[in-house]
């Protein structure tokens, strides 16, 4: 698979947001320290890189543009421009960040609030376009600064990350639901700057930002100029694990179903079952304390294929995805592998699965040496779970924001090149 994509750039599916003008706001003052202001500058990068293209110019309507400001003591504010003309791409965004420095002095919050409204938002804010801000501070401020708290409270979403135990002194937490426009929904506390990191946090981020995702996958040719083997016809069994939990529903689970038989007009398949060439496919539907469903065995066969959405029975039950790949390894593969054949497993799923066996199935794939893929369907998604049955490689997993999109004849096509 490995070999395909980078030939071919199979999976390189690309993620597009609702349009977003999205400012970060961030505290660098002395309180915070050097090694927590570079902590909140890598939550920023990883953000940035979750929510897929960025607008190209800014006249352009689509994708997110960014913009941060950082702010110390009166007058010390450092600016990335959502309208900056050299900011084309996360890459280019990322490069700016980077050269900002701790400034190290007093808090003057307020006034970088009104900065950031007046000086960023009103002249670069697109029209009709969603504005977004995230404050990143420990909540106290210089009395001496007289704005106003609520200066970005006029047509823009904002969100206070308000980070250590200042959540639990009244006053502070009266000017951080103030920063929030009078939101107590959106101050979002953390006990240490560490945290922005955490997985978890960062998808309830992504989720607020970008709530509904497209995925689109580009129409693939293999470059023409590289002198490779034909990928037609390469030997692989490939397993698929079909969620049956109750998450999935039964008409979901007739749609993945629909999907693998529309993969295998796709995949070219073997002719028999020694055959060194071509595609053999498996399906385990996993869900409940029982073993696993096996709803088909290795096969080549396009008729037995075809049958699953007429002959699947649907479990509804809960999620057990680590029992399911651990009978898998010692149950199926042992009696099914072809010596030449790529063994790659399948995953479709929302990552919302059991812990128990989890970490057992992880090692016993290692050890079957098997590949793997993730196709996560769903607005809300397990992404730790899903990076790990893919051994942390991102690129590996493709999102679908509905179980419908799985019938696009670009998803078949796409998801064909890369499997077969």
């Amino acid at each position: 698979m490995g070999i395909v994509r980078e030939t071919c750039g199979c999976c390189d599916c690309e993620k597009i947001c609702p349009p977003l003008d999205l400012v970060f706001v961030i505290d660098s003052s002395e309180s915070i320290g050097e090694s927590n202001f570079s902590l909140a500058k890598n939550f920023v990068i990883s953000v940035a890189s979750r929510l897929g293209k960025m607008a190209k110019n800014v006249s352009d309507l689509s994708g997110s543009r960014l913009g941060v400001v950082q702010y110390s003591h009166q007058g010390a504010v450092q600016a990335i421009r959502m309208d900056d003309r050299s900011i084309t791409s996360v890459t280019s965004f990322k490069a700016k960040l980077k050269g900002m420095e701790w400034i190290a002095g007093g808090t003057w919050t307020p006034s970088a609030l009104k900065y950031t409204y007046e000086q960023l938002i009103q002249p670069g804010r697109r029209t009709g376009t969603k504005v977004v801000a995230i404050v990143i501070t420990d909540g106290r401020y210089d009395p001496k600064d007289l704005a106003e708290l609520e200066a970005l409270c006029t047509g823009v979403e904002v969100y206070a990350i308000a980070i250590g135990d200042m959540f639990k002194i009244e006053a502070e937490k009266q000017a951080l639901r103030q920063i929030a426009c009078d939101r107590s929904d959106r101050v979002k506390p953390l006990s240490m700057y560490a945290e922005l990191s955490a997985e978890d946090f960062l998808e309830e981020i992504e989720l607020i930002l970008c709530p509904e995702p497209e995925t689109v996958c580009p129409d693939l040719k293999c470059a023409s100029a590289l002198n490779v083997a034909p990928l037609t016809r390469r030997p692989v069994d490939l397993l698929f694990f079909v969620d049956g939990s109750s998450r999935t529903g039964p008409i979901n689970f007739k749609s993945v179903l629909g999907f693998i038989e529309k993969l295998a007009e796709e995949i070219p398949l073997s002719s028999k079952d020694d055959d060194s060439n071509g595609a053999r496919f498996a399906v385990l539907q996993f869900a409940g304390d029982q073993d696993p469903d096996v709803l088909l065995d290795f096969t080549y066969d396009k008729r037995g294929i075809s049958s699953l959405t007429s002959e699947a029975n649907y479990r509804g039950s809960s999620s057990t995805l680590g029992k399911a790949i651990v009978y898998a390894v010692n149950n199926i593969v042992p009696r099914g592998i072809r010596p030449d054949a790529e063994l790659s497993f399948v995953f479709i799923t929302d990552g919302m699965t059991s812990n128990t066996n989890f970490e057992e199935g992880l090692s016993a794939m290692r050890a079957a040496n098997a590949v793997s893929m993730a196709i996560a369907v769903g607005p809300e998604v397990n992404n730790k779970r899903l990076l790990k049955l893919v051994f942390n490689d991102r690129a590996l997993i493709l999102y679908l924001k509905r179980y419908e999109d799985l019938s696009s004849s670009g998803v078949i096509k796409h998801m064909a090149l890369c499997l077969g």
